[in-house]
């Protein structure tokens, strides 16, 4: 079990303000950009590109995945990417989904990367930016000093020693296993 940087102050956001969030984002965007295809930055970008792509009707999906973090708060050197599945982008409108954009790092290699494949725009869609950020996502919902912690990633911060007075997350939290 990795042990948790106690000074780094959490934030659990719940499913109802994810969705709420996301519509918000969403409406903000459906009138300047239509994406042909959504590219989730895996893992935190998994199910907010799939509920972005259920409210905008977007059926094509793909996803790379990039490691960055070993533990909460603490990054390695540099982010690589992992593992890379994406349709056809030549030509295309894609949106790409990320839950946070922390140093900037990360999304600036997904989009270094998925330039090489000609789309013809390239747009960023994230929850949550931080201030410190070196890239500024063309679409988010807040900027937050908190790490942040998802539903979808319950286990996952038990596990580094997180606990959270949110009664959602501790109900959540008792089917870890």
């Amino acid at each position: 079990m990795a042990s948790h940087n106690t000074s780094v102050k959490t934030r659990y956001i719940s499913w109802v303000d994810i969705h709420k969030a996301l519509i918000t984002l969403v409406n903000r965007m459906s009138s300047t950009f239509k994406p042909d295809v959504i590219i989730a930055v895996a893992k935190g970008g998994l199910i907010p590109a799939r509920i972005v792509s259920d409210l905008m009707g977007v059926d094509e999906i793909g996803y790379i995945e990039v490691k960055f973090y070993k533990a909460i708060g603490v990054r390695s050197e540099k982010p690589f990417i992992k593992y890379l599945a994406i349709p056809q982008l030549k030509d295309k409108n894609v949106l790409v989904v990320d839950d946070v954009v922390d140093s900037g790092r990360t999304i600036q290699l997904v989009i270094d990367t998925l330039s090489s494949h000609a789309p013809r725009q390239i747009k960023t869609l994230v929850l949550f930016l931080k201030p410190w950020s070196t890239y500024t996502p063309d679409y988010y919902y807040e900027v937050a000093n908190e790490w942040i912690v998802f539903p979808w990633e319950i286990c996952e911060s038990k596990k580094e020693g997180v606990d959270s007075v949110a009664q959602e997350y501790r109900d959540l939290s008792t089917g870890c296993l």
